[in-house]
């Protein structure tokens, strides 16, 4: 199995975060080029909340960021 990268491009975001919330670990890509990588915990109208994998807690305001990137596993 192959996995393919999934991008959510900033005018999207607000629509997919009950989908992004699901996924076990996403890439969240700011404006300023800073990437956070991790597991979406809350979300509402202008912040997200995320998890890292050292259980440290990132609060992002959605007008910051640029995209999320998640991995789909492909039948290939």
């Amino acid at each position: 199995m192959g996995k393919r990268q999934i991008r959510v491009l900033r005018k999207n975001v607000p629509d997919q975060l009950p989908h992004l919330q699901q996924q076990p670990l996403v890439q969240v890509i700011l404006r300023s080029k800073a990437v956070y990588q991790g597991r979406i915990r809350r979300f509402n109208l202008d912040k997200l909340e995320l998890m890292d994998r050292r259980s440290i807690r990132h609060v992002v305001p959605l007008e910051q960021i640029d995209e999320i990137i998640y991995d789909k596993e492909a039948a290939f």
